[in-house]
């Protein structure tokens, strides 16, 4: 018998059934991963159908929108916090104004294509390359990207949010399309032209000829044609006139666009050679971009951009309505005090004036300037001036917390000697004019502005402390001349108008440091913007602490460097401040319910300020301590008249009830009595409470004026060889001499401060 190879088949009856159970398994398993691929490829084509009837239904419920329902208002407008009065508006208002495409020359119409879409007539209104790169780059990054059609953009305009969102851009792609199978090419053509916007508040080709060109869209050359088309790229980018380094990417725009109307064929090589950067005419002025609230408009905008998140194009194309926390009548009182006080002679003087609402930061009057259009740097929120004795303030602040009572009395000599770690001459400190103070305690020694003692009372908290004290109220970690040297109480750092008016605010507000903000609401015609400020606190001093500050500040106003004030007709705390060599001065007060701070420097914060007016030289007791009563007293017309908490009394010491048992301990208490050092001192005593109780005004350099970046590096912070010489300041009496680096030693300047 024949018999195959060994093993190639079962020998019992067993092995047989075992081999074909085996088959039968094996004929299983594919027949499963079969079922598999049909079940996959069964539910593929169902999740097709059931997108494709999902695409449908929606395609079919999408109405094409009609041009007038693009963008129907030209203005974005800013009210005043009353939400009803106007203050400004984003763009000029010209008035929308369509063209049939008969009257818009072929070359602007060929430019447009070029810039935007090369295959406008041949595409089916999407498309798809670059739909999809977007759609990809957005499932893959942060980013959200465009890839847009003409029709497509035709379609965003229609959205007043230019939101970069996958829905949004799924209900585009479903308009475009059913646009481009309603509407001929020429007519979608037509209504893009007529609702694009250009920049300079104008929407539609015929309008944004008039606004760059002052002529008819009909009479636009190829080069004007080229340059509008550029344009609705991104208006704040490519007009020439809307910020520094546009005209660069304006004419490299421009170029872009003639070289692809020579490529399409549109327009021949040697036409192109031909054709020039064309002439753009200056926009017209709007209520946004002149007087003072320019300054406003401005800074509304930055705030919408950075803070809030609104689109730039969204800002422009208009139909915001924004309300600021601008106060009319502060903001009226700003400008007439200001305006009121100022010198007319010499006429490159500034002013930042800002006031703002302790514990909720809204700032209801600025006064960046006098004209935006003149000159775009904002003195309250750009400048940055040496703070001079306002810091003073800080030091008490962290003293008090440290347990000092501002009853705690420091002898004030001038000069004084104070040995630096590691320096090899004695840092020396002047009072202004030398003035000579017996033991006073700190509520005069701030009334006065004494330095030797606030030098004193630095060194004993240690200078870090001012430090501390200076950024938990918000000063930023990178203010220019902020660092922890002794001089520091003196004021060499250089902080904002704005930042200082929202650090004397958290004192007003019983330690209750809130956030600055400008804009309180913003809404649009079509609901994609309904927002509301919500405020920012931090309490970052305890109120008792503030509350025995603030008392003390209340002396520099009735009796101290900040009289020339005048009275409020309700209780008022303050602090001035002025830089070396009287570069810049300041004025930092507030009641209860208002903080109003002024900063003053003369032409680009390098020039010191004397001479001017009826004063030899300007400190903060001067023309900022004018300008802060007479801005207070109209801000707070019918406003009520708000106290401050009483004095708490943190460190003072507590007197034994123990009846005195001799009359030589009377005697002993009462020769420790400041009157009585007022006595011993005498002369010196007499000569001090002279020069510090006549006029009204305190001289008080301690710093160097503002300027945009930081300040002059002569009067910068401390350097390796010492630290600078204090201010001087402290007296109602106009400064007559004396002032500027009259105590300083060597390398140590003495700014005079108040």
């Amino acid at each position: 018998m024949a018999h195959g190879p060994q093993g190639s088949a079962p020998r019992t009856r067993a092995e047989h059934r075992n081999a074909l159970r085996s088959k039968r398994r094996r004929k299983g398993r594919r027949l499963s991963w079969k079922k598999v691929l049909l079940t996959l490829l069964g539910l593929g084509v169902a999740g097709l159908l059931v997108v494709g009837v999902a695409l449908a239904i929606a395609y079919s419920r999408t109405d094409v929108p009609q041009p007038n329902e693009f963008a129907t208002s030209e203005s974005s407008i800013l009210y005043y916090a009353d939400g009803e009065t106007e203050l400004a508006r984003f763009t000029g208002g010209h008035d929308r104004e369509s063209v049939p495409l008969s009257e818009v020359p072929d070359h602007m119409q060929k430019a447009m294509l070029a810039a935007e879409d090369r295959s406008f007539y041949e595409n089916q209104g999407v498309s798809i390359t670059g739909t999809g790169r977007a759609l990809w780059r957005n499932l893959t990054s942060d980013s959200t990207q465009g890839g847009s059609t003409i029709t497509q953009q035709y379609v965003k305009n229609y959205f007043l949010s230019h939101d970069q969102t996958l829905t949004r851009k799924f209900n585009e792609v479903l308009i475009a399309v059913k646009i481009d199978r309603e509407l001929s090419k020429d007519e979608i053509l037509e209504n893009y032209l007529n609702t694009i916007y250009f920049g300079r508040g104008a929407y539609g080709i015929q309008t944004a000829s008039r606004a760059y060109f002052d002529k008819d869209a009909s009479e636009l050359t190829v080069a004007e044609s080229a340059f509008l088309a550029g344009v609705t790229n991104g208006p704040s980018l490519f007009d020439p006139a809307f910020q520094e380094g546009n005209q660069e990417r304006a004419e490299q725009r421009f170029e872009y666009v003639v070289g692809g109307m020579v490529q399409e064929g549109w327009l021949t090589a040697a036409e192109a050679e031909s054709v020039r950067f064309p002439e753009i005419q200056d926009p017209e002025p709007t209520t946004a971009s002149t007087g003072t609230q320019g300054y406003i408009a401005t800074q509304v905008r930055n705030e919408l951009v950075r803070e809030i998140g609104v689109a730039e194009e969204d800002i422009d194309r208009g139909g915001l309505r924004i309300v600021t926390t601008i106060e009319q009548p502060h903001q009226e009182a700003a400008v007439a005090a200001v305006e009121g006080q100022l010198p007319e002679e010499p006429d490159d003087l500034k002013v930042g004036l800002v006031a703002t609402r302790p514990g909720d930061g809204a700032i209801t009057a600025m006064y960046g300037g006098a004209d935006y259009s003149q000159e775009q740097l904002n003195t309250v929120t750009d400048a940055h001036l040496q703070a001079g004795s306002l810091f003073k303030i800080f030091t008490l602040i962290a003293a008090v917390q440290d347990g000092i009572s501002t009853e705690s009395e420091f002898a004030g000599p001038s000069p004084m000697e104070f040995t630096i770690e590691g320096e090899d001459e004695p840092y020396e400190v002047n009072n202004f004019r030398d003035a000579q103070f017996g033991m006073v305690d700190l509520r005069t020694a701030t009334a006065h502005s004494v330095n030797t003692i606030y030098v004193q009372l630095n060194e004993e908290i240690g200078p870090e402390r001012t430090v501390e004290t200076a950024r938990a109220l918000g000063l930023p970690e990178d203010t220019p001349g902020l660092d922890s040297e002794l001089s520091n109480v003196l004021g060499p750092a250089a902080p904002t108008v704005l930042e200082m008016s929202s650090a004397y605010s958290a004192i007003a507000s019983q330690g209750v440091l809130a956030e600055p903000y400008l804009v309180q609401s913003v809404m649009s015609q079509n609901g994609v913007y309904d927002y509301e400020h919500n405020v920012v606190t931090k309490e970052v001093v305890d109120s008792d602490v503030t509350a025995d500050v603030t008392e003390a500040m209340t002396h520099v106003i009735t009796e101290g460097s900040g009289t020339s004030a005048g009275d409020l007709g309700r209780p008022a705390a303050g602090k001035s401040g002025t830089s070396e060599d009287n570069k810049s001065a300041w004025f930092n007060g507030f009641v209860p319910q208002l903080t109003g701070t002024v900063g003053m420097y003369q032409g680009d914060g390098t020039v010191s300020m004397r001479d001017i007016g009826e004063f030899d030289q300007i400190t903060g007791g001067t023309y900022p301590a004018q300008i802060w009563g007479d801005f207070m007293r109209g801000a707070l017309e019918g406003e009520p008249i708000e106290e401050f908490p009483e004095r708490v009394g943190v460190g003072d010491v507590v007197e034994e009830t123990v009846e005195p048992t001799t009359e030589e301990t009377t005697t002993t208490e009462e020769t420790t009595t400041t009157e009585e050092t007022t006595t011993t001192e005498e002369t010196t005593t007499t000569e001090e409470t002279a020069t510090t109780t006549e006029p009204t005004t305190e001289p008080e350099p301690t710093t160097d004026p503002p300027t945009e970046t930081a300040p002059p590096t002569e009067t910068g912070p401390p350097t390796e060889t010492g630290p600078p010489g204090p201010p001087d300041d402290g007296d109602d009496e106009p400064p007559g001499g004396g002032g500027g680096g009259d105590g300083g030693t060597g390398d140590h300047p003495a700014p005079d401060s108040g």
